[in-house]
């Protein structure tokens, strides 16, 4: 959580394409650790590497995008990306599980440690325009952090965008939190039943992703309404008394919430390119601490209400936030 802004500032310190092979190889070479010292200690230790890492290839590889792919091709871009996210976690949940059940949990970890291996392989051989020496020389007489946040007080909708991590991690980690309790509350103690609730959202992801890509809406609307229409879907899956429906309405709350990423992560990629990692550190420090408090607080709130209330209050102080949002992206243009 704390590595997010570190995380940005060397995404624009350093070049890029070596930050991501360099993380890569990192989180591959701690996967390996764990499959032939399989310990607590190392367990822990590869989690907390991985972590630091994932967050520096994500913001790292974000941030180059418009260079990689061209700005004008972002929106198709980021639709495959989610489609691809979503194909790949409902083959992999599928894969992993056969192979564990068959061949056991070291083959898992092996093929895990070897798919970063071959990401970086693979970034080695790729080559993009850095826009490098301006954009190196840019980002050291801009490393102070307070000069990204005063570049974000002077764009709205990138500063709602960052303030908005919060609140879509917060309402995240509520049904993240319930999905199993829902699925032991519907077929009691049902692996399967939960292992369908999240394909079912990938599924959704999948479709919406593909849609976003293809409609003509203005970016910061189209994100605000999906996500507003995604917790609606989540909320209805929790009320519903049929698994079927529970799946269906999933589907429907994976659909708006892939669409509501993909034009997120459009609209951070058109932050100037060198302070876009910082941009990036900033949005990933308040989408991990929405994580933070969302997993601290769900307990609470189910054993203080019931489950459905804890939902309801999360998705609640959601949608509010994206209409104070909306208003103030509005006033803001006046």
């Amino acid at each position: 959580m704390l590595f997010s802004p570190l995380a940005g500032i060397l995404a624009d310190r350093i070049d890029r394409r070596r930050t991501m092979i360099a993380s890569d190889m990192g989180a591959g070479l701690a996967i390996v650790a764990i499959a032939f010292y399989p310990t607590p200690y190392v367990l822990i230790a590869a989690a907390f590497l991985n972590g630091m890492l994932y967050t520096l290839f994500h913001i790292s590889f974000q941030a180059s995008m418009p260079q990689i792919f061209g700005s004008e091709q972002l929106v198709q871009v980021n639709g495959l990306k989610v489609r691809l996210e979503s194909l790949v976690g409902i083959i992999g949940f599928m894969l992993g599980g056969w192979l564990t059940d068959r061949y056991g949990y070291t083959i898992v970890i092996v093929l895990d440690a070897a798919s970063f291996l071959f990401s970086a392989w693979i970034l080695t051989k790729l080559r993009w325009e850095e826009k490098g020496d301006n954009a190196r020389a840019a980002s050291k007489a801009s490393s102070d952090f307070r000069v990204t946040l005063r570049y974000l007080r002077e764009t709205p909708v990138l500063l709602t965008i960052s303030l908005l991590a919060f609140l879509v991690s917060f309402s995240t980690s509520a049904y993240n939190y319930g999905l199993p309790f829902l699925a032991d509350q519907l077929r009691g103690s049902d692996a399967t039943l939960h292992g369908l609730m999240w394909t079912a959202m990938s599924v959704g992801g999948l479709i919406g992703s593909y849609v976003a890509a293809r409609l003509r809406v203005k970016l910061v609307n189209g994100m605000l309404v999906a996500y507003v229409v995604s917790s609606v879907g989540i909320v209805g899956a929790f009320a519903a008394n049929h698994a079927v429906f529970v799946l269906l309405l999933l589907v429907f709350a994976g659909l708006f919430s892939g669409a509501a990423q993909v034009y997120e992560s459009t609209l951070l990629q058109q932050a100037q390119n060198e302070l876009r990692g910082k941009v990036m550190g900033v949005q990933g420090l308040l989408s991990r601490s929405g994580f933070f408090a969302g997993f601290l607080i769900a307990p609470f709130l189910a054993g203080a209400f019931t489950l459905f209330g804890m939902l309801v209050f999360a998705q609640l102080m959601f949608v509010a936030g994206m209409i104070g949002f909306g208003l103030y992206l509005n006033f803001s243009k006046k």
